[in-house]
């Protein structure tokens, strides 16, 4: 009963937020009454109420404030808090929720997913499944061996700019209209934080890849928060789009694998680190990830391709990929005796 108590506690303080917005059944997303959020955009919403377990807990994005909704409730209404103690007690579930104090840091585990998320739709932006078969985008799609499973998960747009405007109006970036293919990330709380434009017409291209963040939360964007599960391995690759060849894992969206790995904890982390012994950033960067004792992967002098795409597309399947992996991580002195016979600078 104590989510109920949660939920009727936390509706009837909501008009003292400046912005709320409810998301779904047990998450609402709120302009910070404990930072205020951004004092030049007043629009500005990076506090979250969200459901663990049996309970409401808040979270700021912005000051890293973290605690249960019985010290919100008392934060915004002394009166209301004063009720809602009076209810839980009265129906024994006890002041559990709301003894955890306000702690100005973000929580070491990310908070749990709620519910499915459900596809957005954008005026600037097509789903990838929804594209005619021989549309150029969904051609670059079948030619990379993506799997079909996520032509819904990524989109395609004729003016990246004009999308990048729709989703986040306020950013800041100079940002080319061309077409590209758009990669979401999305936060453990399903929230859009970012979105990565690969351009489609590479000739005459000078970035590749152009990645906003949509909100001014501190935090690193990583892909794949909304789907992967920190009881399992979890592995972390360097591109998004080698991440949907792999079973449970995540994509730094560069090549500071270990610094992704301090957003998250999991049951094992995984640093799956480019094929390239003849990079000297990326040499230096596995070297700096074994030092700190990670799991990486260091991968068997016969295999050529540069990363986990390439070697689809030379015909390497997945599951053997995994396979591969799984008998090439390494950590600790042993690591370091792979890695020296590996790279070659």
């Amino acid at each position: 009963m104590s989510l109920s108590t949660d939920l009727k506690y936390f509706l009837l303080i909501t008009p003292r937020f400046e912005k709320y917005q409810r998301k779904s059944d047990y998450l609402f997303n709120v302009r910070c009454p404990i930072c205020g959020d951004s004092q030049k955009n007043k629009s500005k919403m990076r506090g979250y109420v969200y459901r663990k377990k049996n309970d409401l807990l808040y979270k700021c994005h912005n000051c890293g404030a973290g605690m249960g909704i019985g010290n919100l409730i008392k934060h915004l209404d002394n009166n209301i808090h004063r009720e809602y103690i009076m209810e839980r007690y009265k129906s024994g579930e006890g002041p559990s929720n709301m003894l955890n104090p306000v702690t100005n840091r973000v929580f070491d585990i990310p908070a749990p997913r709620f519910g499915k998320l459900e596809t957005p739709t954008y005026q600037n932006a097509e789903r990838c499944d929804l594209l005619p078969s021989q549309h150029f985008c969904r051609t670059y799609l079948e030619k990379r061996k993506i799997p079909e499973k996520f032509f819904s998960k990524l989109y395609f747009t004729p003016n990246f700019e004009k999308f990048c405007n729709e989703v986040y109006p306020n950013h800041d970036k100079e940002i080319v209209p061309d077409a590209r293919l758009v990669i979401p990330f999305f936060d453990e709380w399903n929230s859009l934080a970012g979105v990565s434009g690969r351009a489609l017409a590479t000739a005459d291209t000078k970035l590749r890849y152009v990645t906003l963040k949509t909100n001014d939360s501190p935090n690193k964007l990583i892909y794949g928060l909304d789907r992967v599960d920190y009881d399992k391995p979890v592995k972390v690759v360097e591109g998004p789009i080698d991440s949907l060849f792999l079973n449970n894992c995540l994509a730094s969206g560069d090549s500071s694998l270990h610094v992704t790995a301090k957003y998250f904890e999991a049951k094992e982390k995984i640093l799956i680190f480019d094929n390239e012994p003849r990079n000297k950033e990326i040499v230096k960067l596995m070297q700096d990830a074994i030092k700190l004792g990670h799991d990486i992967v260091i991968w068997p002098d016969t295999l050529t391709s540069k990363d986990i795409n390439e070697m689809v597309m030379s015909g390497i399947s997945p599951d053997e990929i995994e396979e591969i992996i799984s008998n090439n991580t390494f950590k600790g002195l042993e690591a370091q005796a792979k890695f020296v016979f590996w790279k070659k600078v």
